[in-house]
C-alpha cells in the first residue's frame, strides 16, 4: 500500500468512527480582527455593493471556477469551521472541492448592504438552490459521486449570511460566512442544517462526511496529509498554517 492510499483509508476510517461531532446549533461565529474601526470608505457604496454582487456569483469559486486575481494577496477565509486560509491555500481548496464543476447552483444573494463601521464592506444573504450536473469528484479523495438518477430532485440550501471586505483596489481582501440559519426559510432545504460544501455533502447522501468535518480531529488529520502528500493527490485543506497567514489577521 502506497503512503497516499494509507492516509487516504486512515482518513475515512476516522470519518466513519468518529463520535466527537459538534452540533450545529453549538457552533459559534469565531471573533476576528477585520479592522472594526469606523473608517471612511475608498470605494463608493455601489462600488462596493457591485463588487459584491460579481464577488459571490463569478469569483470566489463555489458558483464558477474560482478567480484569483480577484483576490487580495492578503486574503483571509474564515467560515465558523472551516479557516483560517489564506489566498493561495483558499484558490487550491476550491478547486480541489470541485463544486463549480460538479453543480450548477445560483446563490440567489439578496438584502445587500454596505456596512457602516467596516471599511469597504458588503453584507448580504445566500440562500443557493440547483442541481448536480457531473460527478462530484473532491481531488486527494475516493469521492467520486455521480448526479441522482433522474436527477429530479433540486438542491435547495438554507439561508447563509455573507461579509466581503475589499481592499482599496476592489480586491476581495476578508471573506466570512456564517453558521446556516435552522429556521425561517421559505422551504425545507434539502442539505439538513448545513450549507455551503457540508450542505452539499447531505444533499448528496454523505451525511458521515458533512458530519464529521465538524469534528477538529478529522480537520487536524486532513490538513496534516495535505502537508504530507504531494499536491495532486493531497486532501483540501481547511486551514492554512499559522505562519502562512497575513499579519493583519488576528485570532484567538
Amino acid at each position: 500500500m502506497t503512503i497516499s492510499s494509507f492516509i487516504k483509508c486512515l482518513f475515512l476510517a476516522v470519518v466513519a468512527t468518529t463520535t466527537e461531532v459538534q452540533s450545529f446549533f453549538t457552533i459559534a461565529p469565531t471573533a476576528t480582527n477585520a479592522n472594526t474601526a469606523a473608517v471612511k470608505n475608498t470605494l463608493s457604496d455601489k462600488q462596493i455593493i457591485e463588487l459584491a454582487k460579481d464577488y459571490v456569483t463569478n469569483k470566489n469559486g463555489f458558483y464558477k471556477p474560482i478567480d484569483a486575481d480577484a483576490h487580495a494577496e492578503d486574503f483571509v477565509f474564515r467560515g465558523g469551521v472551516v479557516g483560517p486560509l489564506n489566498k493561495a491555500d483558499y484558490a487550491k481548496t476550491m478547486t480541489k472541492l470541485g463544486i463549480a464543476e460538479a453543480f450548477d447552483l445560483d446563490p440567489n444573494a439578496f438584502g445587500f448592504c454596505v456596512d457602516p463601521q467596516v471599511k469597504n464592506t458588503a453584507r448580504f444573504y445566500v440562500r443557493y438552490t440547483g442541481r448536480q450536473v457531473k460527478n462530484w469528484k473532491v481531488a486527494g479523495t475516493p469521492f467520486d459521486i455521480p448526479p441522482e438518477e433522474g436527477n429530479k430532485r433540486p438542491i435547495v440550501g438554507p439561508t447563509e449570511s455573507f461579509c466581503v471586505q475589499f481592499n482599496d483596489e476592489g480586491k476581495a481582501r476578508f471573506l466570512t460566512i456564517s453558521a446556516p440559519m435552522a429556521f425561517g426559510n421559505p422551504e425545507q432545504p434539502t442539505t439538513g442544517q448545513l450549507g455551503a460544501v457540508l450542505g452539499l455533502f447531505n444533499h448528496v447522501g454523505l451525511e458521515v462526511a458533512a458530519n464529521s468535518a465538524l469534528n477538529s480531529n478529522v480537520r487536524q488529520l486532513g490538513n496534516a496529509a495535505a502537508d504530507l502528500l504531494p499536491d495532486e493527490v493531497a486532501p483540501p485543506r481547511t486551514s492554512s498554517k499559522k505562519e502562512d497567514l497575513p499579519t493583519w489577521w488576528k485570532e484567538d
